[in-house]
């Protein structure tokens, strides 16, 4: 692949490009579908880029409940905050289906060096980025009861009031920390109100207005 495809890597002269480039070790992998790329507790200096397939990013809580953290099927970067800092991560990433991951080992040893302004710029702007969805992310799990945080996901991810259905209920109920019953008799209470309409692939509202309201 190219390697510029890579947003931190795309604004960089060729002679910047190289100078990072010598200072990694980038292997291209293949995961069979439900193989781990890492597990929760373990600590890595890589980063990993999905080339092509579907990863499950997820953790267990107390319980064994399984929360989704996110699901992703566009390249992407992930992992970059945990090899910067060197934390054990505190979630784990799975491969839904075969998956085709471009790994930049000791990714953290590139900051021992004098870096480009222009890749720093481009780091930051991916951190800030990650941090903006996460907030998002947060105002969903953080609404007080499950209905609220049904509308607060509708909410922000609606285009024209309809809402594209990635996922099964199943891993719905985990994104939200509910039971899957417990989704369907909440979505089935929510249109007998009136506030959706639930097609096979999507879910329709009604009355946006009337939804930001509720919360």
């Amino acid at each position: 692949m190219n390697i510029r495809e890579i947003a931190i890597f795309k604004n960089l002269t060729e002679t910047e490009l190289s100078y990072i480039l010598e200072k990694l070790r980038i292997e291209e992998k293949i995961y069979k579908k439900d193989t781990n790329i890492f597990r929760e507790g373990e600590i890595s200096k890589d980063i990993y880029y999905l080339i092509k397939g579907s990863i499950l990013v997820y953790k267990i809580d107390a319980n064994g409940k399984r929360f989704i953290i996110k699901r992703f099927d566009k390249s992407e970067i992930f992992g970059e905050v945990y090899s910067y800092l060197g934390q054990a991560f505190d979630f784990s990433a799975v491969a839904e289906t075969k998956s085709e991951i471009l790994v930049l080992h000791d990714f953290r040893n590139l900051f021992n060096y004098q870096l480009p302004n222009t890749f720093l710029k481009s780091y930051i702007n991916l951190l800030s980025k990650k941090c903006f969805q996460l907030s998002l992310n947060n105002q969903i799990t953080s609404q007080s009861s499950l209905r609220n945080k049904i509308i607060k996901y509708l909410i922000l991810n609606q285009n024209n009031s309809l809402v594209k259905m990635d996922y099964s209920r199943e891993d719905w109920s985990d994104i939200l920390a509910t039971t899957r019953p417990s989704l369907s008799r909440e979505l089935s209470n929510m249109v007998d109100d009136g506030l959706i309409k639930i097609k096979e692939k999507s879910i329709e509202i009604i009355d946006l207005d009337k939804l930001v309201e509720i919360i």
